[in-house]
């Protein structure tokens, strides 16, 4: 069996952990070995990447003028698809591609809006579609308007999920009407909401239901897709004492285990989802021996966890033994890792 590559992406500003130079390759082997590849510049501040099913790679930079560039990957050579564009919105943090490829969303923070960019080689990766949220939540810090966190596509409904930190929902984009427009009926129709205070971040889908990890009061909310509800929310781990970090990536592995990453405690935490009671309860905690846990993947095997510790310098490899983590096996050095990217 072949191992499974990443793609690094990372802060360049040295805002949190030493400035990266760019994204880089990380490959894990099956017995968990890692060689990680040198640093390529793709521009300022590269956080979040995707990568589509035909090698290309989308990068949104976290910039307060809203970067948004395109790669095509050919083994460790990275070169560029397109030209580079902007999202017309700040802070751009994550991205994710439609199922052919053609189009990336991008959740930007900031700027309270989803955009969306067509890719390709003869043009410019401009938002092409704007949809702006607002709305606000009880945490008059962190709440104070719409703060998009993540795009995920629900393929199986044709539709774009949101998690809105800012105004505690998940906020739905009907994608039938593409390539004309991000459908949306009206404002907040069609969105589920979560408890007050929640702060939800990113959420993973299980047929027909999504997990979400609630950054801000460290709960795990359990959404009924169908009926667009949520059906109950979850302490993480009510051991921990918050330290106002809160709760970062999800996961979900084939065996019904949800792996979120806990900041306050500098782990990374695993659930167990039962889909027949529509439940989730802790199943372990495991310390990364590193700091900020910001993004988290699983290789194609599912026999180790990367985490990637943005104010350590550090990614680290945990073992996983059905899904649930038992321990860290290495860690690999490498500037403000913000993001973990795997290939198809």
């Amino acid at each position: 069996m072949s191992g499974t590559r990443f793609w690094v992406g990372a802060s360049t500003t040295g805002a949190l952990g030493s400035p990266a130079r760019g994204i880089r390759s990380l490959d894990v082997s099956p017995d968990g070995g890692t060689t990680l590849g040198e640093p390529i510049e793709v521009g300022e501040n590269p956080m979040y990447l995707a990568v589509s099913p035909a090698g290309v790679v989308a990068i949104v930079h976290e910039l307060a003028e809203g970067r948004f560039s395109a790669w095509s990957l050919d083994g460790d050579t990275v070169r560029p698809f397109g030209r580079a564009g902007g999202t017309r919105a700040a802070d751009p943090c994550h991205v994710a591609f439609d199922e052919g490829g053609e189009w990336a969303f991008a959740a930007n923070y900031s700027g309270g809006r989803v955009t969306a960019h067509r890719l390709r080689s003869d043009a410019a990766a401009d938002a092409v579609l704007s949809v702006a949220f607002s709305g606000s939540g009880p945490d008059r810090s962190r709440q104070e308007s719409s703060h998009p966190h993540q795009v995920v596509v629900d393929a199986a409904r044709s539709r774009l999920l949101v998690p809105d930190l800012g105004s505690d929902r998940i906020r739905v984009l009907d994608l039938t009407s593409m390539p004309d427009s991000l459908g949306r009926d009206g404002l907040d129709a069609g969105d589920i909401a979560v408890h007050a205070g929640a702060g939800p971040r990113h959420l993973v889908i299980a047929g027909d239901l999504a997990v979400v990890a609630n950054e801000l009061d460290r709960t795990a909310s359990v959404i009924d897709l169908v009926e667009g509800r949520e059906l109950g929310s979850y302490p993480v781990d009510e051991r921990i004492t918050p330290r106002g970090l809160g709760l970062s990536a999800i996961r979900l592995t084939a065996s019904g285990t949800v792996l979120i990453g806990d900041r306050d405690a500098d782990a990374l935490v695993a659930l167990r989802l039962d889909a027949g009671a529509r439940t989730v309860e802790r199943v372990a905690s495991i310390p990364t021996g590193g700091r900020h846990p910001r993004d988290l993947h699983i290789t194609h095997d599912e026999r180790f966890a990367l985490v990637a510790d943005q104010a350590s310098d550090s990614i680290a490899v945990l073992a996983l033994a059905d899904g649930v983590p038992t321990g860290v096996a290495s860690t690999v050095s490498t500037p403000a890792p913000g993001c973990l990217a795997r290939l198809p």
